[in-house]
């Protein structure tokens, strides 16, 4: 299935109940050109990556443009990723590749805030959704991939893990997606979801990430999950403290998505700008999405 824009945004706003409340007043959104025009407001800019920086392994030229002249104007720029797929060292360099000048201390990954979060797991065995390159070893728990054989030769295996923690959907199926269901119905252990992302978006359209997979267990098994990543609080807690020398009047938060970026932005009392030309809101009526959804964004552009 390669879902479209407005089966993502009619899907968030299904599962809007299990997402932060705002509890802030309604802004009138303002539109721009670019990031260009309001760069001068801010000291720190918390950019979401895929839909903002890059459309799956493809920068944005523009976007690649103004993130070097942000910087070069001394301005404070973090990537805020709900990716959780590649450990932290590969996904910095995925964006040097790509041709963004950051550091480690520049990105916050949804794996680095799940990794983070294991250290205090230790004693648990995790049955991990991930490809075998996601290098899951590395995480700091015990744990084993969820593989076909795992959950149709080996259903024990998968039965006897204390938890699980949603990484990656790539490699996943429906037939895995009924092998874990089933389990977590024969015992409903703890699940943690390392992306929150309903789809992300790539070259040839959106991609279904671990929320989707997620929020449809809840909806068959009543799934109560553990959620790493933007909208939660965890994620913006995260990237404030990076920049707490900087007031949050002056930070700004920037993405694609109403329901993730803009919502837990303005949740986490940051200014938020929502990018419009390639992310999963591409092709749909701004307007209309945010009045059915009521979340609001400070300011509107076609790109940073």
């Amino acid at each position: 299935m390669t879902p479209s824009t407005l089966w993502a945004f009619d899907s968030y706003q299904r599962i809007r109940s299990r997402l932060p409340a705002v509890t802030v007043d309604s802004v009138e959104p303002q539109s721009v050109a670019s990031l260009g025009v309001i760069a001068d407001r801010f000291d720190g800019f918390i950019f979401d990556a895929f839909g903002v920086l890059n459309v799956g392994n493809t920068a944005l030229p523009t976007a690649r443009a103004r993130f070097h002249d942000l910087q070069a104007m001394g301005k404070r720029c973090l990537v805020l990723s709900n990716a959780a797929t590649a450990p932290q060292r590969q996904l910095v360099q995925k964006y040097r590749n790509l041709g963004f000048p950051i550091t480690s201390d520049q990105l916050i990954s949804s794996r680095m805030l799940v990794s983070a979060a294991l250290g205090s797991e230790t004693d648990q065995t995790w049955a991990v959704m991930a490809p075998s390159w996601a290098r899951s070893d590395q995480l700091p728990c015990r744990s084993f991939l969820i593989a076909n054989q795992d959950i149709q030769a080996n259903r024990d295996r998968l039965d006897n893990a204390d938890a699980v923690l949603m990484l990656s959907t790539q490699g996943w199926t429906d037939r895995l997606q009924q092998g874990l269901s089933d389990s977590l119905r024969r015992r409903l252990r703890p699940v943690w979801v390392a992306n929150p992302d309903l789809v992300a978006p790539r070259e040839d359209g959106l991609s279904l990430e671990p929320g989707h997979y997620a929020h449809q267990l809840a909806d068959t098994i009543g799934l109560d999950a553990v959620f790493f990543g933007k909208p939660f609080s965890n994620a913006f807690d995260a990237a404030k403290t990076k920049l707490s020398h900087i007031p949050a009047s002056r930070l700004l938060m920037v993405g694609d998505t109403l329901h993730t970026d803009i919502l837990g932005g303005r949740c986490a009392g940051l200014s938020t700008m929502l990018v419009t030309a390639h992310g999963a809101l591409k092709g749909l009526n701004i307007g209309t999405c945010m009045a059915e959804s009521g979340i609001f964004p400070d300011f509107i552009a076609p790109e940073i």
